[in-house]
């Protein structure tokens, strides 16, 4: 897992203002991504495929989705409604409290 052991937090550095651990990128001019010389992150080719063209294959953006009933039709149901939602290609159950003012998924 990514991040600080649990109870510790990694110090702000001094440099370039962000919290991480280790030696700053950015002091000793490496690649954020991948650590190598030369490029900035933005320019990385580290794990990216080529398409056809030519061009980075550039990951898909978010989709969002809406899910509305009416207040006549949630006072008819049981009270639950349940669904898949796909979130980055995995699949999670979902159940929906028709009496709640929101919904959360985590």
């Amino acid at each position: 897992s990514r991040g600080p052991p649990e109870g510790y937090a990694y110090p702000v550095c001094t440099t370039c203002g962000r919290i991480h651990p280790g030696e700053c990128r950015r002091a000793a001019g490496t690649c954020f991504k991948c650590g190598q010389t030369g490029h900035l992150q933005k320019d990385c080719k580290k794990n990216t495929t080529a398409s056809t063209s030519g061009q980075a294959d550039k990951k898909p953006g978010a989709s969002g989705h809406v899910f509305t009933i009416t207040e006549d039709h949630a006072t008819k149901t049981s009270g639950t409604i349940t669904g898949i939602l796909f979130i980055y290609g995995h699949a999670a159950l979902v159940l929906f409290d028709t009496g709640a003012t929101h919904s959360v998924i985590s």
